[in-house]
């Protein structure tokens, strides 16, 4: 007789907080390169509008930022989040084997999640067993020939990046902004509450008494970790759902609903204040450029 034992999944309970970011704002991997490096590779920002992720798997890889250089000795992570001028190059008589991958976002170049991160990630995967098992599937995959092998290497590609980010909060890698609010104790709860809620006018008053503070130190504290002021990462974050729903062709006056605001006109007025441009104007302009 088999027994076959099943675990529920229950799609109605509510998202961790970063699922609930990466659920509205998807980031999307293509790998360009995997295998030994040789010589110099150039990275120019003007000619990209992607971010990069370079994955070491052995030897010694020198990663030149402007006048920076870093020196990987051990296998190791390096992610450049946004379009960034950088170069490899290999240790003269070493044996660098590595992935290379481009970074995109469902939103364009400034997306959330990619505005929060620093301008280089670099994590030795020693101090990320997390990693190990992806990591593995992944090289495995670079000396796999079967069908399907580009498709398994951006997934994994993918999958790795939502791991590393989950690293950086778990580890407060990140010292300001929104994965430094995920990482803060008594914040977390209130930037999830932001983060589910567009529609919702949240009062400063009712934020601080759900982090358990007096509303001044609630606004200090809000401040120094997420490194703007309540009430504006609060229009920020509203502003960034609001340029998603419109890239995904809803029309005005439901996403101006769906962020919480009950006309098109004070929606309009708000958007316009915070990107320069009416909603309609923003889409052209944005719908151009990508």
């Amino acid at each position: 007789m088999i027994i076959r034992f099943y675990i529920p999944i229950v799609r109605g309970c509510s998202m961790d907080p970063l699922s609930e970011v990466l659920s509205r704002f998807s980031v999307s991997a293509g790998v360009f390169y995997a295998g030994q490096l040789c010589g110099v590779s150039s990275f120019d920002s003007q000619q990209n509008t992607v971010g990069h992720l370079h994955l070491l798997k052995q030897g010694t890889l020198v990663v030149y930022k402007g006048s920076q250089k870093l020196t990987l000795s051990e296998p190791s992570v390096v992610l450049f989040p946004k379009p960034t001028n950088h170069r490899l190059s290999a240790e003269q008589g070493e044996k660098v084997e590595l992935v290379c991958a481009e970074i995109s976002y469902g939103a364009g170049q400034h997306n959330p999640i990619a505005d929060t991160l620093p301008e280089v990630v670099l994590l030795p995967l020693a101090r990320c067993p997390g990693l190990t098992g992806v990591v593995s599937s992944l090289f495995e995959e670079v000396h796999d020939a079967r069908h399907g092998r580009t498709l398994v290497m951006d997934r994994l590609t993918e999958v790795l990046i939502v791991m590393l980010l989950r690293e950086l909060v778990s580890q407060e890698v990140v010292a300001k902004g929104m994965l430094a609010g995920l990482s803060h104790k008594k914040l977390a709860p209130v930037v999830q509450a932001i983060h589910q809620h567009p529609e919702r006018s949240l009062s400063i008053s009712e934020l601080a008494h759900q982090a358990a503070m007096s509303r001044t130190t609630f606004i200090e504290t809000f401040r120094q970790v997420l490194g703007v002021p309540p009430g504006d990462y609060i229009l920020g974050w509203k502003m960034n759902i609001a340029q998603s729903l419109l890239k995904k062709g809803l029309p005005i006056s439901q996403v101006a609903s769906e962020v919480g605001y009950s006309n098109t006109s004070g929606f309009t007025r708000a958007f316009r204040n915070k990107t320069g441009l009416a909603p309609k104007a923003w889409l052209i302009n944005n719908l151009t450029t990508s």
